[in-house]
Protein backbone atom coordinates (compact mmCIF):
# COMPACT_ATOMS: atom_id res chain seq x y z
CA UNK A 1 0.00 0.00 0.00
CA UNK A 2 3.29 2.52 1.07
CA UNK A 3 4.14 1.69 -2.16
CA UNK A 4 1.62 1.97 -4.67
CA UNK A 5 1.13 5.76 -2.85
CA UNK A 6 4.51 6.44 -3.48
CA UNK A 7 4.24 5.70 -7.35
CA UNK A 8 0.87 7.90 -7.70
CA UNK A 9 2.83 11.07 -5.83
CA UNK A 10 5.62 10.27 -8.33
CA UNK A 11 3.58 10.38 -11.24
CA UNK A 12 1.80 13.65 -10.58
CA UNK A 13 5.45 14.94 -9.76
CA UNK A 14 6.08 13.95 -13.04
CA UNK A 15 2.98 15.64 -14.83
CA UNK A 16 3.43 18.86 -12.53
CA UNK A 17 7.20 18.90 -14.05
CA UNK A 18 6.13 18.30 -17.75
CA UNK A 19 3.34 20.95 -17.61
CA UNK A 20 5.84 23.46 -16.42
CA UNK A 21 8.35 22.95 -18.59
CA UNK A 22 5.38 23.12 -21.59
CA UNK A 23 4.73 26.44 -20.17
CA UNK A 24 8.46 27.77 -19.58
CA UNK A 25 9.19 26.65 -23.60
CA UNK A 26 5.79 28.48 -24.54
CA UNK A 27 6.30 31.50 -22.04
CA UNK A 28 9.89 31.60 -23.40
CA UNK A 29 9.06 31.66 -26.95
CA UNK A 30 6.53 34.48 -26.96
CA UNK A 31 9.06 36.46 -25.10
CA UNK A 32 11.65 36.15 -28.00
CA UNK A 33 12.34 39.59 -30.06
CA UNK A 34 9.88 39.35 -33.17
CA UNK A 35 13.12 40.00 -35.47
CA UNK A 36 11.10 39.68 -38.71
CA UNK A 37 8.19 42.16 -37.78
CA UNK A 38 11.06 44.64 -36.75
CA UNK A 39 12.54 44.03 -40.14
CA UNK A 40 9.42 44.59 -42.26
CA UNK A 41 9.07 48.19 -40.10
CA UNK A 42 13.09 49.08 -40.86
CA UNK A 43 11.84 52.02 -43.51
CA UNK A 44 10.40 53.76 -40.24
CA UNK A 45 13.61 55.29 -39.16
CA UNK A 46 13.56 58.03 -36.53
CA UNK A 47 16.55 59.62 -37.48
CA UNK A 48 15.55 59.60 -41.10
CA UNK A 49 16.45 63.39 -41.89
CA UNK A 50 13.48 63.23 -44.12
CA UNK A 51 11.36 62.67 -41.22
CA UNK A 52 12.43 65.92 -39.52
CA UNK A 53 10.61 68.06 -41.60
CA UNK A 54 6.89 67.86 -41.01
CA UNK A 55 4.50 69.38 -43.50
CA UNK A 56 0.90 70.59 -43.26
CA UNK A 57 -1.34 71.10 -46.21
CA UNK A 58 -3.58 73.06 -44.68
CA UNK A 59 -1.17 75.81 -43.28
CA UNK A 60 1.29 75.56 -46.00
CA UNK A 61 3.49 74.93 -43.08
CA UNK A 62 6.82 73.43 -43.47
CA UNK A 63 8.66 72.88 -39.73
CA UNK A 64 11.75 71.36 -38.65
CA UNK A 65 12.29 72.57 -35.02
CA UNK A 66 14.97 71.27 -32.31
CA UNK A 67 17.21 69.54 -34.72
CA UNK A 68 20.73 69.73 -35.71
CA UNK A 69 20.20 71.20 -39.27
CA UNK A 70 22.70 73.73 -41.25
CA UNK A 71 21.04 72.98 -44.22
CA UNK A 72 17.99 71.71 -46.03
CA UNK A 73 17.85 68.38 -47.93
CA UNK A 74 17.47 68.64 -51.57
CA UNK A 75 14.38 65.62 -51.64
CA UNK A 76 12.91 68.68 -48.96
CA UNK A 77 13.68 71.37 -51.34
CA UNK A 78 11.91 69.27 -54.30
CA UNK A 79 8.75 68.27 -52.25
CA UNK A 80 7.74 70.96 -50.67
CA UNK A 81 9.72 74.50 -51.94
CA UNK A 82 7.52 75.75 -54.11
CA UNK A 83 4.04 75.19 -52.03
CA UNK A 84 5.51 76.14 -48.32
CA UNK A 85 4.66 79.50 -47.34
CA UNK A 86 5.52 79.45 -43.62
CA UNK A 87 9.15 78.03 -43.15
CA UNK A 88 10.03 77.66 -39.45
CA UNK A 89 13.58 75.92 -38.62
CA UNK A 90 14.25 77.13 -34.81
CA UNK A 91 16.53 75.48 -32.43
CA UNK A 92 18.88 74.34 -35.49
CA UNK A 93 22.61 74.79 -36.54
CA UNK A 94 21.95 77.19 -39.23
CA UNK A 95 24.76 79.85 -40.04
CA UNK A 96 24.05 80.08 -43.62
CA UNK A 97 20.81 80.89 -45.56
CA UNK A 98 21.62 80.02 -49.27
CA UNK A 99 19.25 77.14 -49.14
CA UNK A 100 16.08 79.06 -48.27
CA UNK A 101 16.00 80.82 -51.87
CA UNK A 102 14.59 77.89 -53.07
CA UNK A 103 11.39 78.79 -50.80
CA UNK A 104 10.32 81.72 -53.67
CA UNK A 105 6.90 81.92 -51.80
CA UNK A 106 7.62 82.38 -48.39
CA UNK A 107 5.36 85.02 -46.16
CA UNK A 108 7.11 83.66 -42.91
CA UNK A 109 10.53 82.70 -41.95
CA UNK A 110 11.24 81.72 -38.63
CA UNK A 111 15.08 81.06 -37.38
CA UNK A 112 14.76 81.66 -33.95
CA UNK A 113 17.88 80.02 -31.56
CA UNK A 114 20.37 79.08 -34.81
CA UNK A 115 23.66 80.57 -35.35
CA UNK A 116 23.45 82.82 -37.73
CA UNK A 117 25.88 85.86 -37.52
CA UNK A 118 27.48 89.08 -39.43
CA UNK A 119 30.03 87.06 -40.83
CA UNK A 120 28.13 83.88 -42.14
CA UNK A 121 24.41 84.92 -43.06
CA UNK A 122 23.37 86.84 -46.30
CA UNK A 123 19.63 86.89 -46.33
CA UNK A 124 18.62 85.75 -49.82
CA UNK A 125 15.60 87.90 -51.59
CA UNK A 126 11.88 86.83 -50.52
CA UNK A 127 9.85 89.40 -52.56
CA UNK A 128 6.68 88.33 -50.23
CA UNK A 129 7.76 87.95 -46.82
CA UNK A 130 5.97 89.96 -44.20
CA UNK A 131 7.63 88.24 -40.94
CA UNK A 132 10.67 87.57 -39.68
CA UNK A 133 11.93 86.30 -36.65
CA UNK A 134 15.40 86.12 -35.71
CA UNK A 135 15.69 85.80 -31.80
CA UNK A 136 18.67 84.19 -29.83
CA UNK A 137 21.24 84.19 -32.55
CA UNK A 138 24.20 85.91 -32.86
CA UNK A 139 24.37 89.20 -34.82
CA UNK A 140 26.30 92.43 -33.25
CA UNK A 141 26.22 95.19 -36.09
CA UNK A 142 22.51 96.19 -36.48
CA UNK A 143 23.37 98.82 -39.11
CA UNK A 144 24.39 95.91 -41.59
CA UNK A 145 21.62 93.73 -40.28
CA UNK A 146 18.91 96.32 -41.32
CA UNK A 147 20.44 97.13 -44.62
CA UNK A 148 20.27 93.42 -45.79
CA UNK A 149 16.66 93.00 -44.44
CA UNK A 150 15.45 96.46 -46.33
CA UNK A 151 17.03 95.54 -49.13
CA UNK A 152 15.94 91.73 -49.30
CA UNK A 153 12.31 92.27 -48.12
CA UNK A 154 10.83 94.89 -49.50
CA UNK A 155 7.25 93.76 -47.29
CA UNK A 156 8.41 92.91 -44.30
CA UNK A 157 5.64 93.90 -41.28
CA UNK A 158 6.75 91.84 -38.46
CA UNK A 159 10.50 91.72 -37.16
CA UNK A 160 11.93 90.11 -33.90
CA UNK A 161 15.75 90.40 -32.94
CA UNK A 162 15.52 90.15 -29.18
CA UNK A 163 17.92 87.90 -27.89
CA UNK A 164 21.16 89.61 -30.24
CA UNK A 165 23.69 91.74 -29.13
CA UNK A 166 23.17 93.94 -32.08
CA UNK A 167 18.93 94.67 -29.98
CA UNK A 168 19.80 96.42 -26.70
CA UNK A 169 16.46 95.10 -25.19
CA UNK A 170 16.49 93.60 -21.91
CA UNK A 171 13.63 91.53 -20.71
CA UNK A 172 14.27 91.96 -17.02
CA UNK A 173 15.90 94.71 -15.05
CA UNK A 174 18.88 92.55 -13.51
CA UNK A 175 21.87 92.58 -15.41
CA UNK A 176 24.31 90.21 -16.61
CA UNK A 177 26.34 89.89 -13.54
CA UNK A 178 22.93 89.35 -11.79
CA UNK A 179 22.66 92.25 -9.74
CA UNK A 180 19.57 94.64 -9.64
CA UNK A 181 19.78 97.57 -12.36
CA UNK A 182 18.90 101.18 -10.63
CA UNK A 183 16.56 103.37 -12.18
CA UNK A 184 19.48 105.41 -14.53
CA UNK A 185 20.45 102.08 -15.83
CA UNK A 186 17.17 101.21 -16.99
CA UNK A 187 16.44 104.83 -17.95
CA UNK A 188 19.88 104.35 -20.09
CA UNK A 189 18.65 101.11 -21.43
CA UNK A 190 15.31 102.36 -21.99
CA UNK A 191 16.86 105.27 -23.99
CA UNK A 192 18.84 103.20 -25.98
CA UNK A 193 16.30 100.92 -27.25
CA UNK A 194 14.06 103.26 -28.18
CA UNK A 195 17.22 105.07 -30.28
CA UNK A 196 17.49 101.41 -32.26
CA UNK A 197 13.64 101.01 -32.28
CA UNK A 198 13.57 104.59 -34.14
CA UNK A 199 16.34 103.35 -36.43
CA UNK A 200 14.44 100.40 -37.46
CA UNK A 201 11.60 102.20 -38.14
CA UNK A 202 13.04 104.58 -40.46
CA UNK A 203 15.54 102.37 -42.26
CA UNK A 204 12.66 99.70 -42.82
CA UNK A 205 9.25 101.97 -43.53
CA UNK A 206 6.91 98.90 -43.95
CA UNK A 207 7.26 97.37 -40.35
CA UNK A 208 4.20 97.55 -38.34
CA UNK A 209 5.22 95.15 -35.20
CA UNK A 210 9.16 95.74 -33.91
CA UNK A 211 10.14 92.69 -31.16
CA UNK A 212 7.90 92.95 -28.74
CA UNK A 213 5.30 95.51 -29.52
CA UNK A 214 3.40 97.33 -31.75
CA UNK A 215 4.80 100.31 -33.73
CA UNK A 216 2.66 103.65 -32.82
CA UNK A 217 2.25 106.87 -34.67
CA UNK A 218 4.45 108.76 -32.32
CA UNK A 219 7.15 106.37 -32.74
CA UNK A 220 6.53 106.25 -36.58
CA UNK A 221 7.12 110.49 -36.40
CA UNK A 222 9.98 110.77 -34.20
CA UNK A 223 11.36 108.58 -36.82
CA UNK A 224 10.68 110.09 -40.02
CA UNK A 225 12.26 113.72 -38.33
CA UNK A 226 15.25 112.26 -36.64
CA UNK A 227 15.96 108.76 -39.03
CA UNK A 228 18.73 110.17 -41.01
CA UNK A 229 20.16 111.86 -37.64
CA UNK A 230 20.38 109.13 -35.83
CA UNK A 231 21.67 106.90 -38.74
CA UNK A 232 24.63 109.21 -39.39
CA UNK A 233 25.54 109.70 -35.97
CA UNK A 234 25.34 105.71 -35.43
CA UNK A 235 27.67 105.40 -38.40
CA UNK A 236 29.70 108.36 -36.84
CA UNK A 237 30.06 106.48 -34.18
CA UNK A 238 31.14 102.56 -35.46
CA UNK A 239 33.75 104.69 -37.83
CA UNK A 240 35.16 105.83 -34.69
CA UNK A 241 34.50 102.74 -32.62
CA UNK A 242 36.60 101.23 -35.32
CA UNK A 243 39.26 103.69 -35.31
CA UNK A 244 39.57 103.21 -32.00
CA UNK A 245 40.25 99.50 -32.43
CA UNK A 246 42.81 100.26 -35.31
CA UNK A 247 44.76 102.13 -32.66
CA UNK A 248 44.96 99.83 -29.76
CA UNK A 249 45.87 97.38 -31.96
CA UNK A 250 49.10 99.63 -33.21
CA UNK A 251 49.79 100.83 -29.87
CA UNK A 252 49.83 96.67 -29.20
CA UNK A 253 53.13 96.69 -31.36
CA UNK A 254 55.42 99.80 -29.54
CA UNK A 255 54.70 103.18 -28.49
CA UNK A 256 55.22 105.74 -30.89
CA UNK A 257 58.67 107.84 -31.26
CA UNK A 258 59.20 110.27 -33.59
CA UNK A 259 63.03 109.49 -33.55
CA UNK A 260 63.99 106.88 -35.69
CA UNK A 261 65.34 103.18 -33.78
CA UNK A 262 68.02 103.30 -32.22
CA UNK A 263 69.35 99.95 -33.34
CA UNK A 264 71.15 101.63 -36.46
CA UNK A 265 73.88 103.24 -34.60
CA UNK A 266 74.91 104.18 -37.93
CA UNK A 267 72.60 106.48 -39.41
CA UNK A 268 72.91 110.27 -37.68
CA UNK A 269 69.98 111.40 -36.02
CA UNK A 270 68.49 114.61 -36.02
CA UNK A 271 65.91 116.71 -34.06
CA UNK A 272 64.22 119.71 -34.02
CA UNK A 273 63.08 122.35 -30.97
CA UNK A 274 63.27 125.43 -29.08
CA UNK A 275 65.87 126.30 -26.56
CA UNK A 276 64.96 129.57 -23.91
CA UNK A 277 68.17 131.70 -23.66
CA UNK A 278 68.43 134.80 -21.89
CA UNK A 279 71.42 137.50 -22.52
CA UNK A 280 72.71 139.12 -19.74
CA UNK A 281 75.74 140.63 -21.13
CA UNK A 282 78.33 139.18 -19.12
CA UNK A 283 81.05 137.50 -20.83
CA UNK A 284 80.43 139.60 -24.10
CA UNK A 285 83.45 140.10 -26.51
CA UNK A 286 81.41 141.89 -29.02
CA UNK A 287 83.05 145.59 -28.10
CA UNK A 288 86.61 144.57 -26.55
CA UNK A 289 87.94 146.15 -29.76
CA UNK A 290 85.54 149.40 -29.79
CA UNK A 291 86.71 152.98 -28.74
CA UNK A 292 84.68 155.40 -26.42
CA UNK A 293 84.56 157.73 -29.71
CA UNK A 294 83.29 154.72 -31.15
CA UNK A 295 80.36 154.45 -29.14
Amino acid sequence: MHSLSCYFLLHHHFEALTISSDYISAYSDSAEPQTENLSSDSTINPTDEENQFIYDEDSERLTCVGSTFDDIPQSIIDAYASRAKILDLSKNHFRSLGCVKNFPNLEELILDDNQLDDVHTRFPKLPNLQTLTLNKNRFQDIYKLVDQLRQAYPTLIYLSLLGNEACPYRISSVSSNGADLNSFAQDRLEEEYQRYRHLLIFRIPTLKFLDARDINANERRIATQLGDILYSIAETKQSQSNADDDDQKSSKRGLYSPLPSAANQSQARTSFGKVRHTYNGEGSQGNKFLRDGDL
